[in-house]
């Protein structure tokens, strides 16, 4: 399932996809991949929310790899890249909060994730809800995105009794 997620994921960046400009959207795309990877770290031993699993063709690590590294970011640069400068911003972003979801719905149906210590489909709906809109502002204010990001991840930590 990771590698049709890969492929259609590819498809897409490279049809719609802004890549003559990549560079304006990189700092966020690595926004995207280090927040997932401090995640990674921070839950490495005990304290997942979520998890991949491994399939045929990747073991555990490889998956939280291949999503933290090629999939966030590319799907950072096909949300940018199309992101409309005028109207439709909330009709845009409830199209993507919907789409992201509905593929975690499907990972979680087909076991390719699972959840941990109170986590659950309506947490991570709140979570992409909250996602995409700090991937626009980092994208258009880091200066406010970062310490922002800090706090909602603290208040994570807290509401998760990780600290």
């Amino acid at each position: 399932m990771n590698i049709v997620l890969i492929i259609t994921l590819l498809f897409f960046v490279f049809w719609k996809g802004d890549w003559r400009n990549w560079e304006k959207y990189y700092p966020s795309m690595l926004y995207i991949a280090l927040a997932a990877t401090i995640y990674e770290t921070i839950s490495y031993e005990e304290f997942h929310l979520w998890e991949f699993k491994k399939d045929i063709f990747f073991s555990k690590f490889n998956v939280h790899l291949l999503h933290n590294l090629v999939v966030n970011p590319l799907v950072v640069l096909l949300y940018l890249s199309n992101y409309p400068m005028h109207k439709r911003r909330f009709l845009y972003n409830v199209k993507w909060i919907t789409g992201f979801w509905f593929v975690e719905i499907i990972a979680s149906k087909a076991q390719m994730i699972t959840y941990y210590n109170g986590w659950n489909l309506a947490w991570s709906l709140l979570f992409i809800i909250v996602m995409f809109p700090m991937v626009h502002l980092h994208h258009r204010n880091k200066t406010l995105a970062l310490p922002l990001s800090v706090a909602i991840s603290m208040l994570l930590l807290v509401l998760f009794h990780y600290v």
